[in-house]
């Protein structure tokens, strides 16, 4: 087992667990449990996920440098409906559920 990224929001922790469950390797999240008080004391607990296989971990850091620069390298767009700014990864407006296409 071996610690291959961390988090204080579950909601992106299992999303980087998905994206490893859908390259067929197992994981799992350590301290969800924690993440759902919010804190502990003054600091936060980060939720943690874990590969079950040493022999994935490499692959497994790989797939996550590439989908999270992925994200950050789509450019925002501004809905021609409402005008809108629009984060890259939205396919609709975020205010009027338009689509991004033309």
């Amino acid at each position: 087992m071996l610690k291959v990224y961390s988090h204080e929001n579950l909601a992106i922790l299992y999303l980087a667990k998905n994206v490893q469950e859908l390259n067929n390797i197992a994981c799992f999240v350590k301290n969800e449990h924690y993440a759902s008080g919010g804190h502990v004391g003054l600091s936060t607990i980060p939720v943690e996920l874990w590969v079950a296989d040493v022999d994935d971990a490499s692959k497994a850091l790989t797939i996550l440098e590439q989908e999270l620069s992925n994200s950050r390298q789509i450019p925002s767009w501004q809905c021609t409906n409402c005008g809108e700014e629009n984060d890259g990864s939205f396919e609709t407006c975020w205010k009027c559920q338009r689509s991004a296409g033309p």
